[in-house]
């Protein structure tokens, strides 16, 4: 009985061996494979400038820009009450893996509101003038977009273009992850030609997305990221610049990196910093932006860990915009959960009977009207420009409540 026992633990042992092994080699790739970064040049001319708020979205600006391998004094040239003001930039040399660039950086100066042209310069070398404008009421509308993900950067500059025409009077424009297809210079490239420069006009909004994460044991982001998109110090010690909070004058925007969360103690961090931001808000309104859902839309796409981090913490905030599932979902709860996509790269969807929306196999993008008594989102179909849901929370100002 006993040499029983052992052959079938045995056999069991092996069946678990080979079929962790099968299992490592059928997902390999999809845990740990990285797509090869190949050789590129940057050119020596500021390019890939992007606007970004500072914490106070009525009065901070942001610059970055990209511009040559070699560190050189920097500056932004800024047209303020028929003056120019000189901004110093600050510099820094980021290594990839195939490659290195010189990122600068400027936090502009308070203004008021008001439309300010201005210009970057790296050594001699300084891009063409552009401008962008401080509104009263700054975020009152912006559009948002899911998952990009654009592998040849053909599909996405015409959606993109219909979008920013179709609302041409949005103060900014926010993303859930994922938009490029890897962390290499060839797709952040692709995506900013897809953009055509609004990036250059409105600020940018980005959450992380896991595409945008160097895989491994332990993920790492993509170290140009952070230097793209220069956001708030005011995140969790760990994740600053990527998990943060910018203040309207109506609303509190809160973004989570939920990819950075590996460890247990990464999930404790960020639910505690977010309780906190949620709870001292001041705002009428309280959005979150995060790119995992806690709600899965797609088979095989739940996060278990993160909903139970989070779910409780969340029906503090109003609306919750997610990504990742490649679909499109709309949950009428406290908070409003809206996913998604962008891409054309679809999942078989997940219906649940939990969802008051469903959609798959196509591409939105949502435009956003926030005023202090109410907050209406609109999804419209990305190919056809065409409306396809929406809902209007309101805010009675007798009670603290949401209807």
């Amino acid at each position: 009985m006993r040499m029983r026992r052992k052959i079938l633990l045995i056999i069991f042992a092996v069946i678990i061996l080979v079929g962790s092994a099968l299992l490592c080699a059928i997902r390999w790739n999809v845990w740990f494979g990285n797509v090869p970064e190949t050789d590129y040049v940057v050119p020596q001319r500021p390019h890939n400038i992007v606007l970004s708020y500072g914490e106070n979205a009525v009065a901070q600006r942001i610059v970055s820009w990209r511009s040559d391998t070699l560190l050189q004094p920097s500056i932004v040239r800024l047209v303020a009450n028929s003056d120019t003001i000189i901004i110093p930039a600050k510099g820094e040399l980021i290594q990839s893996r195939a490659g290195k660039a010189a990122f600068y950086s400027a936090a502009l100066p308070p203004l008021p509101s008001g439309t300010y042209p201005y210009q970057c310069q790296s050594g001699i070398a300084y891009s063409d003038w552009r401008h962008f404008t401080l509104h009263a009421d700054e975020g009152a509308e912006f559009l948002l977009f899911g998952d990009v993900q654009d592998k040849l950067g053909q599909s996405s500059p015409l959606l993109f273009k219909q979008a920013f025409d179709a609302h041409p009077s949005v103060h900014f424009a926010a993303f859930v992850g994922d938009i490029i297809e890897r962390p290499t210079d060839t797709y952040w490239q692709l995506w900013f030609r897809s953009m055509q420069n609004h990036q250059e006009y409105i600020p940018l909004v980005a959450a992380t997305g896991n595409h945008e994460y160097l895989k491994g044991i332990v993920k790492s982001l993509d170290n140009r990221w952070t230097h793209i998109f220069v956001n708030p110090d005011n995140g969790p010690q760990r994740f600053m610049g990527t998990s943060y909070f910018i203040d309207f004058p109506s609303y509190r925007l809160i973004v989570i990196d939920t990819d950075a969360l590996q460890l247990f103690s990464d999930y404790t961090i960020t639910q505690t910093w977010l309780d906190k931001v949620l709870t001292l808000s001041s705002q009428p309104w309280n959005i979150v932006v995060m790119h995992h859902p806690i709600y899965a839309a797609g088979k095989g796409r739940s996060n278990p860990t993160l909903w139970m981090a989070l779910h409780h913490t969340l029906k503090k905030a109003d609306v919750v915009f997610c990504g990742h599932d490649h679909n499109y979902m709309r949950r009428n709860a406290k908070p409003v959960y809206i996913l998604t996509n962008f891409s054309d790269k679809f999942y078989q969807p997940k219906h649940s009977v939990k969802a008051d929306k469903h959609a798959a196999f196509t591409r939105f993008y949502e435009y956003v009207r926030i005023a202090e008594d109410s907050l209406s989102v609109y999804t419209y179909q990305a190919d056809t420009d065409s409306l396809f849901d929406t809902i209007t929370l309101t805010r009675k100002k007798s009670r603290n409540a949401v209807l």
